[in-house]
């Protein structure tokens, strides 16, 4: 485990509340333990912390773990892996991820779906004593993936890197992260999450993303959760802006570092001419 002054130091330079950074560096830790067992084979990493530990160093913070289920494993077994790499990235780095039992539960996701969803408490570099801090780990157990599955390194910039250096772990592909957000984006959450604008734009600006390719991938997408493959209903999507945009002011600005200009109006456009284009190639026509 790396010093609490380091993981200050880094929080500075970052300009990023430390307690996010101290989340940050378990993050690394936990998937690198989680990912030495070949159990673990099961699983693929997804989600903006896949975007920030596999792909792009300098993303935005992220708070939870999130995989899809690519093998074969049941709610027990799934507990049981947790609670041995909880118990042995302790031993590892020094972390305590035992200091409340974890249980696996099955849950439903945004589609009615069964999943599984777990609560890893912890004690980071940061916080020795007092309430631990809780990571939301999500398995997707019903889902299609449509593009090869990456074999990536973890970013991990702390001093404790060589450390994890030999890890690789298999992770979404870029575009297949980019058409589920689509998918979340076309109005099946319950609730408006700014993240997916905000990730989607990204993906944009660094990938320049194939609208092409996309629309040939949504359709498996939806129907894997049980909805009718179709053009984006990109007015549904304009009536909910404005809830957008306050979940990206209260719950994405604080994940970026206080150097990082992340206009709403921006991004929102970015991803609608995305969308538009993605409308355009789609079998029958767009609305």
């Amino acid at each position: 485990m790396i010093s609490e002054a380091e993981l200050r130091r880094v929080a500075g330079r970052q300009g990023a509340d430390p307690m996010l950074v101290d989340l940050d560096y378990v993050l690394g830790c936990f998937p690198a333990t989680l990912f030495r067992r070949d159990e673990a084979a099961a699983l693929c990493f997804k989600g903006g912390t896949c975007l920030r530990k596999a792909y792009y160093a300098d993303y935005r913070y992220s708070e939870d773990l999130d995989f899809t289920l690519t093998g074969s494993i049941d709610r027990e077994a799934l507990e049981g892996l947790l609670e041995a790499v909880a118990a042995d990235a302790t031993d590892e780095w020094a972390l305590d991820f035992r200091v409340r039992p974890l249980h696996v539960h099955v849950v439903n996701d945004d589609y009615g779906k069964e999943s599984y969803q777990a609560r890893l408490y912890y004690r980071g570099p940061l916080r020795r004593t007092g309430n631990p801090r809780a990571i939301r780990v999500d398995v997707t157990t019903s889902e299609v993936l449509v593009f090869p599955i990456r074999a990536r390194p973890i970013l991990h910039p702390y001093s404790d890197a060589a450390d994890l250096a030999d890890v690789r772990v298999p992770s979404y592909d870029l575009m297949e992260t980019a058409s589920e957000k689509i998918r979340a984006l076309a109005g099946q959450r319950r609730y408006a999450i700014s993240r997916d604008v905000y990730d989607l734009a990204q993906l944009v600006d660094r990938e320049g993303l194939d609208a092409l390719r996309l629309a040939v991938a949504l359709p498996p997408k939806w129907q894997v959760k049980g909805l009718t493959p179709g053009p984006l209903d990109l007015e549904r999507l304009d009536v909910r802006r404005d809830e957008f945009r306050q979940d990206w002011d209260q719950n994405l600005l604080r994940l970026l570092p206080t150097s990082t200009v992340a206009d709403f109006d921006l991004n929102w456009g970015k991803v609608k001419a995305l969308l538009t284009d993605v409308n355009r190639q789609w079998p029958g026509g767009a609305r």
